[in-house]
C-alpha cells in the first residue's frame, strides 16, 4: 500500500510540474527562431506574433532576441505559442538618452557651480526598417504548427 501511495504522489508531482510549464494554456507548441537583418543577427529586438483572427481562443506571443538573433516565443508567462496564423512585428530601437536621478543632478550641480547636467539630444531611432515595427506593414506572416524547424526571419530594406 505504501508503495502505491509513493507512486501516486510521484505521478502527481510530475504532472503538476508539466502543468506548471504550460502555465495552464493547453496546446502551446515551442517555437524557436532567428532574426537577421542584412545577413547579421539582430540582438535585443522585440518580436511579436499577433493572431490574424483574434478571438477568445487566440493569444499573442512575444520574445526578445539573443546576441545571435535567436528567440523562443512566450505566451503570457508560458513558453510556446498556440498553433495558428500570425502577423509578426520586429522592433529594435536605439537606446534612450541618459536620464539622471535627483542625486546625480545634485552631485553634478555641486561639481559644476550650479549648472545642470547636459541633456542628451538625440531621437530614438529604428535600428531595423520601421516597416517591421507594425504587423500591418511588416509583410511578415507565418502559419504555426507543432514540430516546426527553426524559423528564419530575414529582414531587408
Amino acid at each position: 500500500m505504501k508503495k502505491i501511495l509513493v507512486i501516486l504522489v510521484s505521478a502527481l508531482c510530475l504532472s503538476s510540474l508539466s502543468c506548471g510549464k504550460s502555465g495552464g494554456i493547453p496546446g502551446l507548441v515551442e517555437l524557436k527562431g532567428r532574426v537577421t537583418y542584412k545577413g547579421a543577427p539582430v540582438e535585443d529586438a522585440t518580436i511579436t506574433f499577433s493572431p490574424t483572427l483574434p478571438d477568445e481562443k487566440t493569444r499573442s506571443a512575444i520574445s526578445m532576441t539573443e546576441s545571435d538573433g535567436t528567440f523562443i516565443l512566450m505566451t503570457q508567462t508560458s513558453r510556446g505559442i498556440l498553433p495558428g496564423d500570425y502577423l509578426v512585428s520586429v522592433v529594435k530601437k536605439s537606446p534612450q538618452p541618459k536620464s539622471y536621478s535627483s542625486e546625480e543632478i545634485e552631485a553634478y550641480m555641486a561639481q559644476h557651480g550650479g549648472k545642470e547636467p547636459p541633456v542628451e539630444k538625440g531621437a530614438i531611432q529604428d535600428l531595423v526598417p520601421a516597416k517591421y515595427g507594425k504587423t500591418e506593414t511588416s509583410g511578415l506572416s507565418y502559419s504555426i504548427k507543432k514540430g516546426m524547424p527553426l524559423l528564419e526571419i530575414e529582414l531587408t530594406d
